[in-house]
C-alpha cells in the first residue's frame, strides 16, 4: 500500500475564531440587504432619470446584492473548514467585483441622471 500523508485531525473551532467568522457572516448578510434594498428602491421611488438607466443601476445593485450573500456563505463555510485544519488564512473572493460593481451601477446611475435632463 503506498505511503498518504495523515490528514490533520479535525480541531474545534477555537471560539474566537467562530465568533469573528460568525460577525463577518452576518456583515455580508446586511450588505446583501442594502444593496438590494437600494436597488430596489431605485426602481420603487422612480427618481427623475430614465426607466431605462433606473433598471440598469438598480438590476446591478440587486446582482451585486445576491452576489455578497453567496459569498458571505461560501466565506464562512470556507473559513470555518480552514479554522478546523489550523492552516486559516482569510482571503476576499468576491470583495474587489463587489466594489467595482457599486461603482458601475452609481455611475450608471449618474449618466442617466445626466441625460435625463
Amino acid at each position: 500500500m503506498p505511503d498518504t500523508p495523515e490528514q490533520p485531525a479535525a480541531l474545534p473551532a477555537h471560539p474566537q475564531v467562530a465568533l469573528a467568522n460568525e460577525r463577518t457572516f452576518l456583515a455580508w448578510v446586511r450588505t446583501s440587504l442594502a444593496l438590494t434594498a437600494t436597488g430596489a428602491a431605485l426602481v420603487a421611488l422612480d427618481p427623475p432619470v430614465h426607466p431605462g438607466w433606473l433598471l440598469a443601476s438598480g438590476g446591478l445593485f440587486v446582482v451585486l446584492g445576491l452576489l455578497a450573500a453567496v459569498q458571505g456563505y461560501v466565506g464562512w463555510r470556507a473559513t470555518n473548514r480552514d479554522a478546523r485544519r489550523g492552516d486559516w488564512e482569510p482571503t476576499l473572493h468576491v470583495g474587489a467585483v463587489i466594489t467595482v460593481g457599486v461603482v458601475i451601477a452609481t455611475l450608471v446611475l449618474f449618466i442617466g441622471a445626466v441625460v435625463s435632463r
